[in-house]
């Protein structure tokens, strides 16, 4: 199982496809090691980047617990 925790891009940088291209190796690097799921929490500003690659909603409810 893979877990993407967030990827934030400089916004002097933003636009010109790092985070696409990140997001394409990294997946390769998930698939290559036969990873069944790999699991992100999306930014709004993020999200459309991410169903692009192939994302969608879990039905499996995201849970947190702080001390």
């Amino acid at each position: 199982m893979g877990h993407v925790i967030g990827v934030v891009t400089d916004p002097a940088h933003r636009r010109p496809g790092h985070s696409r291209a990140i997001m394409r190796a990294l997946l390769d690097w998930f698939r290559e090691r036969e990873a069944a799921r790999v699991d992100l929490y999306a930014s709004t500003e993020g999200e459309p980047l991410y169903r692009a690659l192939g994302f969608d909603d879990h039905p499996d409810p995201a849970l947190c617990r702080r001390p």
